[in-house]
């Protein structure tokens, strides 16, 4: 049967969360009114394909708003999600069409910029038969705290495995360098996010950079209002004034990076993430993980307190791929991204 594209109307939402629980494990309702109608930047753009003759939805994709620096200026450009194809109808044609769909907000001026972020290969397929290459890379720093996981994974969960156990645990803390001296007072930080926050966001638009917004209320939506696990946050301080902060969340005894984002970020970076580390530590974590776009200023922060550089987790592709408000957005700027820039999960 044949099918076209069309925009997503408020009519379709109970399909479009259907035809997402059948290919997304997981409820989607909570999520689908926070990534839709929650966004403080707006609401989505979705489109749909759908079968000529019957209007059943088969296929979507959907672009979210957020707010950007590009070269210190503030403005709004849209990201790639939800893409999703029942497995009857996995082929590049749709594929592409509907990747072409999400450049629609571009060309009408709505956004200034969209962009995907491209897990592998296969992913980049549809890109390249639109002539598009990556703007940056994002990669997956990781630190390993406990090595039950990974002696089980490699011998079984064996009572001779035990010792094995031991012994290396043994030496990843023995391994574990002393934090340095630090002037930053690091707690937990427990509720909402206030101007403070948004004051540092605005002080820190720089003008080598494409850099996500981190305003109050950006995090209040990303991090306290997300249906998903609850995000934790660490804050540096000095004088009580706010310096830096680490966003994280805990799944199944790993530690996810969300963000490390502040002023002073090559002393008060190693501050908050050595803060984390005592405190993964202490709840038994197995490791802790963070993605960080090629060429970020946290990058240092990371390979000073352990971490070991991994595999390229998402390739940035945007459009358009080349200039926006008459800067260039591949070459002369670093995208400065995190977990929860390349992700809805925040």
């Amino acid at each position: 049967m044949s099918t076209a594209i069309r925009p997503a109307s408020p009519d379709d939402r109970h399909e479009l969360i259907e035809l997402l629980e059948r290919n997304i494990p997981g409820k989607q309702t909570g999520h689908f009114a926070w990534r839709h109608e929650a966004n403080p930047v707006g609401r989505a753009w979705s489109w749909v394909l759908y079968e000529k003759g019957t209007d059943a939805i088969v296929a979507m994709t959907s672009l979210f708003p957020r707010r950007v620096y590009v070269a210190g200026k503030p403005t709004i450009c849209g990201i790639i999600g939800e893409f999703v194809v029942d497995v009857a109808y996995r082929s590049l044609g749709p594929a592409v069409a509907l990747q072409r769909a999400t450049f629609e907000p571009v060309q009408l001026g709505k956004v200034a910029f969209c962009f995907d972020t491209v897990p592998h290969d296969q992913g980049m397929s549809t890109f390249v038969r639109l002539g598009m290459r990556p703007n940056c890379d994002v990669v997956r720093y990781a630190l390993l705290l406990r090595a039950d996981e990974f002696v089980e994974k490699k011998m079984g969960p064996r009572i001779w495995t035990k010792p094995a156990v031991i012994s290396a645990n043994l030496v990843l803390r023995s391994r574990r360098s002393k934090p340095d001296p630090h002037e930053f007072e690091i707690s937990e930080f427990r509720g909402a996010f206030d101007e403070e926050f948004s004051s540092l966001d605005k002080q820190l638009a720089k003008s080598d950079q494409v850099r996500f917004e981190r305003s109050a209320e950006f995090l209040n939506w990303s991090f306290r209002g997300n249906p998903e696990s609850p995000a934790r946050i660490l804050v540096a301080r000095h004088s009580g004034e706010l310096v830096a902060f680490l966003g994280f969340r805990v799944y199944d005894g790993r530690v996810s990076i969300s963000n490390l984002f502040g002023r002073q970020i090559s002393s008060s970076g190693p501050a908050l993430i050595d803060a984390l580390i005592d405190l993964a530590q202490k709840e038994k974590m197995h490791c802790i993980e963070s993605h960080i776009s090629h060429g970020s200023e946290t990058t240092a922060a990371f390979n000073r307190t352990g971490f070991h550089k991994r595999e390229t987790a998402a390739r940035v592709v945007t459009y358009p791929n080349s200039v926006v408000e008459n800067v260039a957005l591949d070459g002369s700027l670093t995208w400065e991204m995190s977990r929860c820039d390349t992700m809805l999960a925040g």
